[in-house]
């Protein structure tokens, strides 16, 4: 494991520090999680993206009434 230095707002750092204690976990141990939660969430976000778009430069979207017909199904009107 490597080690870094970061600047936190002193907020942020009191409510990680209280979370630590209370969760009986050193500081660092929070940190990494919150940061691999974090890179977890991200990673997967830039997939879903750059899957959409390929969706929309193949052409598969929906049309207009396609979305208006699936909402009304829940009584929605989507127009």
């Amino acid at each position: 494991m490597k080690t870094t230095t970061v600047r936190i707002d002193e907020n942020i750092l009191e409510r990680l520090d209280s979370l630590a204690e209370n969760l009986s976990r050193p500081r660092s141990w929070v940190i990494n999680q919150a940061i691999e939660r974090f890179i977890e969430y991200e990673e997967w976000f830039v997939r879903e993206v750059k899957a959409g778009l390929q969706e929309v430069e193949q052409g598969k979207v929906a049309t207009d009434k396609e979305v208006s017909e699936a909402f009304g199904k829940w009584g929605v009107d989507a127009r």
